[in-house]
């Protein structure tokens, strides 16, 4: 090999690489759209107020807005862990704007083979006192959003639970499910065995009445079950947990709360709330490593959101999760290396003029790390050693000053007609870009507070309001 190939060759593997390591995040190609991310207070008792703000509200860097709660559905009424304190919890997340997912680890004992909570089965002449059972709990309640069938129906344990194969499942599906009056969701296996939702996919009556599917990943890994998103399923992971709360089990969470979103799941659910052990808070409300780790997906990722294109490992040890938003765009960044990472993002169908850097490592928790600006919807960073990193690209402000004076809102959004602005003052020019960067509306100086949007198609807009020595930008929708 001659000395000009072989320099050619050395060239291309560099170019090759060096292009590998950038993190490119396209706005246009929407994946999976996002139901949230939340936990479980099964066993909890009631919640107190400022445990139920630090786990649902989104107001301040110490509360995680979670947007999922996942309940307990106990066999008995009357259990001190049982229907009332699950209500106050969730009327509490409601309340905050939460859904609500109702779990039950055992029907009623009178409806089971082994007379017990514990082990045994559904009779089958007793499918449709269940069906009513999860009905009854869903009425107490009175905002269930999703119901499961049963918890971890494939493992047998010594504690509260129950066995279903997978035709028992099937059948309950076809005939049963609807009896129930809420969307219901199979099969929460513990180690998401798809072995017991197939046939359900399969039937097209029980497929019918099964808009999720839901299951844990102890003992396996996130992975993209084609079969169920090609029947138009949502799927959640729904229980997982670590122990401990140093930074390596808080990478571990987030890496696989990244991987759930990579292969195309919906919502991820945490196993305990509060509980000693597993869980993201201490009891009074304050929140953990861990709890600060779920806040760098769960404060900024909203129900509705949608993941689109990234990355995913642009750099060993290092992976990547974007989402648009109707007001933000949102990137999640891993860096499982004990080294800190040089990183560089390049945004494509969008115009970023700045992101809001916020980091979880060894020594920080949710911290706010200020406004980078970005160069030709470019930037580049040094990701922490061991961290988890959240980038905004929401009202982000650029230059000396660090905020506009008077701050900028726009409203309605959506708009059909009109935009208009809460103020003009100071702003020297204002544009307005599609998703691809095209631009439709300059205005320079601006006098009228009422921008004309009535000429633009319907779709997502980037307006972009400059004032002498600060920047910021809003997505909107016109109508």
């Amino acid at each position: 090999m001659n000395k000009k190939l072989s320099l050619l060759i050395a060239l291309a593997f560099v170019f090759f690489n060096s292009n590998a390591q950038v993190a490119t995040i396209d706005v246009a190609k929407v994946k999976q759209v996002i139901d949230g991310f939340g936990a479980s207070t099964a066993w909890h008792t009631k919640l107190t107020v400022a445990e139920a703000d630090a786990a649902f509200k989104n107001d301040n860097n110490n509360q995680m807005g979670l947007s999922i709660l996942r309940v307990r559905i106990s066999p008995n009424s009357s259990d001190w862990s049982g229907w009332a304190d699950e209500r106050a919890n969730a009327q509490n997340a409601k309340a905050a704007g939460a859904m609500i997912l109702a779990s039950p680890w055992s029907p009623p004992a009178s409806m089971k083979t082994s007379n017990n909570t514990t082990g045994g089965s559904l009779k089958p002449e007793s499918y449709a006192a269940y069906a009513t059972h999860l009905k009854n709990f869903c009425t107490y309640l009175g905002n269930v959003d999703v119901v499961s069938l049963q918890n971890e129906p494939n493992i047998k344990v010594d504690y509260e639970s129950c066995d279903w194969t997978p035709t028992q499942i099937l059948d309950f599906c076809k005939i049963n499910a609807p009896a129930i009056g809420k969307p219901l969701m199979i099969p929460e296996t513990y180690n998401f065995d798809f072995k017991y939702s197939d046939p359900v996919l399969k039937d097209s009556t029980a497929n019918s009445h099964v808009p999720y599917i839901g299951g844990h990943i102890y003992g396996t890994k996130a992975g993209n079950y084609t079969f169920a998103i090609n029947k138009g399923k949502k799927i959640w992971m729904t229980e997982h947990y670590y122990n401990g709360d140093t930074i390596e089990e808080c990478l571990k969470m987030a890496k696989e709360m990244a991987e759930c979103m990579y292969f195309n799941m919906n919502a991820y659910v945490w196993w305990y709330l509060r509980q000693p052990g597993c869980n993201l808070m201490n009891a009074g409300g304050s929140l953990k490593k861990k709890g600060f780790t779920m806040a760098q997906f769960s404060k900024f990722v909203r129900p509705g959101d949608f993941r689109i294109d990234a990355t995913y490992q642009p750099k060993t040890g290092v992976s990547v999760v974007a989402f648009r938003g109707k007001e933000q765009n949102v990137v999640v960044v891993v860096n499982l290396n004990t080294t800190a990472k040089s990183q560089t993002f390049t945004f494509k169908n969008d115009t970023v003029p700045g992101v809001r850097k916020y980091v979880t490592s060894r020594t920080k928790n949710l911290n706010d790390e200020g406004v980078i600006s970005l160069t030709t919807n470019s930037f580049t960073d040094n990701l922490e050693a061991q961290s988890i990193t959240t980038y905004i690209t929401n009202k982000v402000t650029t230059g000396i000053n660090a905020k506009m004076t008077p701050e900028i809102q726009i409203f309605p959004n959506p708009a059909s007609g009109y935009l208009q602005l809460s103020s003009v003052e100071n702003i020297s020019s204002l544009e307005v870009f599609n998703l691809l960067g095209q631009r439709f509306i300059t205005v320079k100086n601006p006098v009228s507070s009422t921008l004309d949007i009535s000429n633009l198609k319907p779709g997502v807009y980037l307006i972009k309001i400059r004032q002498t020595e600060s920047e910021m930008s809003f997505r909107f929708v016109k109508e």
